[in-house]
Order: structure tokens, then sequence, then C-alpha cells
């Protein structure tokens, strides 16, 4: 996933950073940092830095970043995906063909898994009724596409329809 945008969201936006990963963007996020360390781990990892932190973006050592204004997690979501220099919806370079490929939790990449090696770690109505799972690579939590899926998905598709889903690749990066 080279040449993906890569993100760093700070303490202020964990419910943005969690819907990032829904949506396949690799999005670090700490409950607890301080301003250097966050900076120091966006330089390193050449992440774009999220903040609703005016004082942070004046900062000359932060380079890349998107300073969020609204409020409520849509809007957050709508800022940052406006912001992006996006290929079209659908193409092999756009991040939102990669839906569902991130843990929301920890961010580790989803792999799929068989139904027999989650027996024992999803509720035994979901092992009767689901035959396809994917777990995290990282913190081993597992996805099936259970009744919230719609919801999420429902989200998802008001705020993508609430923004221009036509992106062109630009030049800065």
């Amino acid at each position: 996933m080279s040449g993906q945008l890569r993100f760093i969201a700070d303490v202020m936006l964990g419910s943005l950073a969690k819907w990032l990963r829904i949506l396949g963007f690799d999005t670090s996020y700490f409950r607890t940092i301080d301003d250097n360390e966050i900076i120091r781990i966006a330089k390193q990892e050449q992440r774009v830095l999220l903040t609703r932190d005016t004082r942070l973006v004046k900062s000359k050592k932060v380079s890349k970043h998107i300073l969020i204004k609204a409020n409520d997690m849509p809007g957050q979501l709508k800022e940052v995906l406006k912001s992006l220099p996006l290929a079209p919806h659908g193409s092999s370079t756009c991040p939102l063909s990669l839906p569902f490929t991130r843990c929301s939790k920890c961010n580790g990449e989803l792999e799929f898994s068989d139904k027999e090696s989650v027996s024992g770690n999803v509720p035994e109505h979901v092992f009767l009724n689901f035959d396809s799972f994917l777990r995290c690579g990282d913190c081993g939590k597992v996805y099936w596409e259970g009744s919230h899926k719609k919801l999420i998905d429902g989200q998802i598709r008001k705020v993508l329809g609430e923004i221009d889903t036509h992106w062109k690749i630009s030049g800065n990066g």
C-alpha cells in the first residue's frame, strides 16, 4: 500500500480516526500523546497530521496537516475527504475502494479468517449464523457482516453523497 496517504489524529479526533480506519485509511491514534511526540511520529512515518489545535499547526515543525473545524464526526470526515487529492471513487488508486481492510480499534490490517478459527471468539449466535469473518492481524479482534454493517454503509453513503465524489489527483503532497 505504498503511496497511500497515512494519517495521525490528535487526541481530540478519536471518532474520526475510527471512521477513517473503517474506510481503509492507515490512521494512527493515541488517547494520550504530547504535541512534540505526535509531530515526531507524523514526520518519521510520513503521516498527515489531523488536528483541531490551531496552535499546533502554526508550529514550523508541522509540515503536512489538515486543520479540522467541524465538531461532529460526519463533518470532520467530510473535511478530510474533501481535502484529499484522490482519484475517482473505485479506481485502483482511490483509498475509498479499500473499506473494511483496517481494524477500527487498533489500525491493524484485517485478514480473512475461516469459521472454525473464530470459534470461541464470537458470540454463539454469530458463529451459527455467519460464515465469513475478518480478524485483525495485530489485536485479534474479529469482524463479521452483522446488522451494524448496514448502519456503517449508510453513514458512509451519506457522507460521500454530501461531498464531490469526482476527485482528481492533484500535484500537492
